[in-house]
């Protein structure tokens, strides 16, 4: 692999240096073109919210909102890069949890969509405003996830309102004033399978149904949350979102009529099926050691992707200008611990110190989980449009980290 859309990753190298992030901005926005088109076409009312958490350079975000994207933030200050890259009030959606007071001190008067995570945090809310719109996340009960660490519903997940106690929630919530309504349901990332989806919002239908028409409520929006997967491992396939959008579209107007809910809007919160194939890592190679095994040392590690230590995710990985993986080793970084380790055992052409080796589908959970550790500032992220390229931040510095010491260092 020598380019990344129309640029030579030697040359991105040569001119910002190792390691790095680099996106693709055409991949961004067909991403999004496709993901709308396959759900619009069978449910016009459906809304795609990008999720902050995912990549929040604001100027990967200005992508998105140019695109008529809306946004899905989950703390005050994801609210605050999705204000500064454009985004309006009514194109925000705010899912925090465990959210403090603060929080939603910061959200609270300002209109938004709030999926809250639990019938403590309404109470929370009344302290401060209650609103006019409300909405609780709900945990039915079972969840799935490309990776057990993200998994965000079932009996072991922290997230959302057990949908046993669904019900007290609204009651609460509409007894309290409030007039507007949505639900929310997000039970894990990184699926595959268009069935998982259709299933996932039969469910949530069928608690909503229960809810709102004893409560008499139709409900604004129906957010089914993202989990959209891209494939990691070569041979994997891809999520076909054209059967998924019919599928979900399908189920989702039948219950609508089944629960006299009229044609509500149907919201999304993908992050990764939007950023994630458009995003890379290039890294070059430090060191090569023959130990017990064969490692390849790289200069970025798990403070700079953290997805392969944090929950055993995979990247696949290519060699600039080489294409014969003949040898087996374990790829790794220069952080001071053990689980600093990409891959075992993975397939590599046989590299040299100085090799670009570039990580795939890193445009999500990537630069948005560097950490500092070992005091390693952290890369530059770099956006291709066509032929041309830009950094859109710069490499950290170590004055950057002495700043924000009280006393001068």
């Amino acid at each position: 692999m020598k380019k990344i859309a129309n640029v030579d990753i030697k040359e991105l190298a040569k001119e910002y240096g190792t390691p790095l992030y680099v996106y693709d901005k055409e991949k961004f926005q067909n991403n999004y073109k496709r993901l709308n088109e396959a759900f619009i076409k069978h449910y016009e009312n459906t809304k795609i919210h990008f999720s902050v958490k995912a990549n929040s350079n604001i100027n990967v975000l200005k992508v998105f909102n140019e695109m008529g994207c809306g946004a899905d933030c989950s703390s005050p200050y994801e609210f605050l890069y999705a204000k500064k890259a454009g985004f309006t009030n009514d194109r925000i959606l705010y899912t925090g949890n465990y959210e403090s007071p603060e929080d939603l001190e910061t959200v609270a008067r300002e209109e938004l969509m709030l999926n809250l995570d639990d019938i403590t945090s309404f109470k929370r809310l009344q302290k401060i405003n209650t609103p006019e719109l409300v909405s609780f996340r709900i945990n039915p009960g079972y969840g799935r996830g490309g990776f057990e660490g993200i998994t965000t519903a079932g009996t072991e997940a922290k997230f959302g309102v057990p949908y046993e106690k669904a019900f007290e929630a609204y009651k609460l919530a509409k007894d309290s004033g409030v007039k507007r309504f949505g639900i929310h349901m997000m039970t894990g990332s990184n699926n595959l399978e268009p069935y998982f989806f259709a299933e996932i919002v039969d469910k949530l239908m069928m608690i909503a149904g229960d809810i709102f028409n004893e409560l008499d409520i139709i409900p604004e929006y129906i957010d089914i949350g993202g989990g959209f997967g891209i494939p990691y491992n070569d041979g994997e396939e891809e999520l076909n979102i054209e059967t998924t959008g019919e599928k979900v579209a399908r189920v989702f107007i039948e219950n609508c009529d089944k629960y006299g809910f009229g044609r509500p809007k149907l919201i999304l919160e993908p992050g990764r099926y939007l950023a994630g194939n458009a995003g890379y890592l290039v890294t070059s190679v430090t060191a090569i050691k023959e130990s017990y095994k064969k490692f390849v040392g790289l200069d970025a590690g798990m403070n700079f992707l953290l997805r392969p230590a944090l929950y055993g995710a995979f990247h696949r990985v290519r060699v600039y200008g080489k294409d014969d993986y003949t040898e087996k080793v374990n790829l790794c970084g220069q952080i001071c611990e053990n689980s600093d380790i990409f891959a075992k055992n993975i397939m590599m052409p046989i590299v040299e110190e100085g090799d670009l080796v570039t990580f795939l589908d890193a445009g999500a959970y990537g630069y948005v989980m560097a950490s500092n550790y070992n005091n390693r500032m952290r890369p530059p992220e770099i956006l291709i449009d066509n032929d041309k390229h830009k950094q859109i931040r710069r490499r950290e510095t170590v004055e950057d980290i002495f700043n924000l010491y009280n006393e001068k260092v």
